[in-house]
């Protein structure tokens, strides 16, 4: 059994800036973007953009070809999306908080043509830098223009390449997703016809995730602002519902935990949140908690959307909650396809299983991507001739993801085929993880792991060691410098051997549970340890914790970290790097750090 929306009429040289176009024509002075106290009209962040276009197509990147993009959140990342986009060449996000040796991989790997940062990104590199690749700084140097008379191509068209977004890999290395645009004009005209026009909308998620082009540009095809949130307001509630309140925020698109966490905190705060009336969650799914329900209650008329999908197909399905939300399931269903999906659920033949059977669900008609750049053997695995259509070469994505449809015609989501996990809406593959771990000589096996849900849940690490086993800071430090902060394990378990199922791979779900720590409390000796230990138990929602107690062990995880490190900043006076929560996650060792620092700055 299939389902399928029916696609919207096709016209011809339709672009993904076309929307944006007849705003910056219509309201010209309206302001398009507002992050930290700087904003930007729909003139003038369109002057700023074409200028950037055109020196980028004088660098030489116009169609086809793959430009980097490594900026500080700000009014300059909406610039420089924008900037790629009318140059008509492919942005490659890269995020300044990720390991440089990560950026500088999927830059050779997605062969890019230049990176576009920032001085404040490029003072924070190694001294590898971006491993060769020419740079383009939007506040600083650039390079000289290789090509004389550049003109004006195409740009953002249906069947250009429009970006190509790196996602964590099984095999142990991280794999590009190469959208073209046609999929996201299809996205863009949905949004037009189902959200309300000139919102003031949040946005959130980094650069490096699809979801991100979404908040832009569809806030662009609508009329709206863009509130591009800092680094610091997307870590830390209070600053977030500040933002909101301070811009009059309408609409937010956030991952499920981060909706709930704004939602216990308009408990106490109403009258920040109190201007929100388009509500969406994405990346994980949705689950309607107790204070998702008090937040929408306060205001009938606000609505609860869920967007599923993956990058490689963006958005398939968006079941739309409206009140009363006392009515709502904890886990409502995933919906029917829209934006001119066809969705499947098939057995492992690739035929459709009855209604109520679980099955795989696959996704064809226009939202697939072209596929996983230079890995057309990876290509050709998940993205499959679709049998189900008369349509000459029509592709159906496997997702991984098990479904069944339910009364109606509506899917439900089960889980997932394969081992692929989302965290507070991150995407990661576990076997990227295990892979890097099992290079090191004092690991012989590994094994990752999802502990918990919701905004507790955090990655463990199983490991068997090859002779001593590493310190957990050690290993926390390894993986640091190589996988984003969302895929760092907070916890690493070390066992004798793995339990086995009977065909003899890990049974993971005989894997113990992580010990939570149980150690002496200790009480905080003086001033800087007092205040590091108040932002671990504030971070982690605890009353109070002990100067010696283990942060990660208390539940801590990666995407706390940056919090930890904000809050230390403005609790302790001193920026201390990431690396050092990895290194010495107790409050002691955070204090002493603190002093080193202070000592050295004098």
């Amino acid at each position: 059994m299939a389902q399928e929306q029916q696609a919207a009429p096709s016209r011809s040289a339709r672009t993904v800036l076309e929307g944006f176009d007849v705003w910056a024509a219509k309201a010209p002075d309206e302001p398009a973007v507002i992050s930290d106290g700087t904003a930007l009209s729909y003139r003038q962040l369109d002057e700023e953009a074409e200028a950037l276009a055109r020196d980028l197509r004088a660098l030489g990147c116009g169609p086809e070809t793959v430009v980097g993009l490594c900026v500080t959140r700000g009014t300059g990342l909406a610039v420089a999306v924008l900037g790629v986009v009318k140059a008509g060449a492919a942005y490659l996000p890269l995020d300044p908080a990720h390991p440089a040796a990560r950026s500088r991989t999927v830059l050779a790997d997605a062969g890019a043509r230049l990176v576009v940062t920032d001085r404040s990104v490029s003072a924070g590199l190694d001294a590898e830098g971006w491993g060769g690749t020419p740079v383009y700084e939007l506040d600083g140097e650039r390079p000289a223009p290789t090509v004389t008379d550049p003109g004006a191509g195409p740009a953002g068209e249906a069947d250009q390449l429009l970006y190509v977004i790196y996602t964590s890999g099984s095999t142990g290395r991280p794999k590009g997703i190469a959208m073209q645009g046609g999929p996201q004009i299809t996205l863009l005209d949905w949004c037009r016809e189902h959200y309300a026009e000139r919102p003031v909308a949040l946005q959130y998620f980094p650069v490096t995730a699809d979801v991100a082009f979404l908040e832009l540009m569809s806030t662009w095809w609508l009329g709206g602002c863009a509130v591009i949130a800092t680094e610091p307001e997307r870590y830390d509630v209070e600053a977030l519902a500040g933002l909101i309140a301070r811009h009059a925020v309408s609409k937010v698109l956030l991952p499920v935990v981060a909706l709930d966490e704004l939602a216990r905190h308009s408990r106490s705060a109403p009258d920040q949140v109190a201007t929100l009336r388009e509500l969406i969650t994405t990346g994980d799914r949705q689950v309607i908690t107790p204070a998702i329900r008090d937040l929408c209650d306060q205001h009938p008329e606000t609505f609860l959307d869920n967007h599923y999908g993956s990058t490689e197909v963006n958005v398939v399905t968006a079941p739309r909650l409206t009140a009363p939300a006392a009515e709502w399931p904890d886990h409502p269903l995933t919906g029917r396809p829209m934006s001119g999906a066809r969705i499947y659920v098939l057995d492992a033949n690739l035929s459709p299983v009855p209604p109520n059977v679980q099955g795989e669900i696959y996704v064809g008609g226009g939202p697939p991507a072209r596929g996983y750049a230079g890995r057309p053997g990876l290509t050709a695995a998940a993205f499959l001739p679709d049998p189900y259509t008369p349509e000459p070469g029509a592709r159906m994505y496997r997702t991984g993801d098990l479904g069944r449809w339910r009364p109606g015609g509506v899917l439900e989501y089960l889980g997932r085929v394969d081992f692929q996990l989302k965290l507070h809406g991150y995407r990661v593959e576990p076997g990227e993880i295990e892979s890097l771990l099992r290079e090191r000589t004092d690991v012989e096996r590994a094994a990752v792991l999802r502990i918990g849900e919701g905004q507790d849940a955090y990655l463990a690490a199983y490991l068997i060691a090859d002779g001593e086993p590493p310190a957990p800071s050690e290993l926390r430090e390894y993986l640091g410098l190589r996988l984003p902060a969302p895929m760092v394990p907070s916890t690493y378990v070390f066992l004798p051997e793995f339990p086995l199922t009977d065909t003899g791979k890990v049974d993971r779900k005989a894997l113990p549970l992580p010990d939570g720590g149980g150690a002496q409390w200790v009480a905080p000796r003086d001033e800087t340890e007092r205040a590091a230990a108040e932002v671990l138990a504030q971070v982690l929602g605890r009353d109070r914790i002990g100067v010696t107690d283990d942060f990660f062990r208390l539940g801590g995880h990666s995407l706390l970290v940056t919090q930890v490190v904000h809050r230390l900043r403005a609790a302790l006076g001193v920026q201390l790097p990431m690396r050092a929560v990895f290194e010495g996650p107790t409050a002691a060792a955070l204090a002493k750090e603190a002093r080193r620092l202070r000592e050295e700055r004098g």
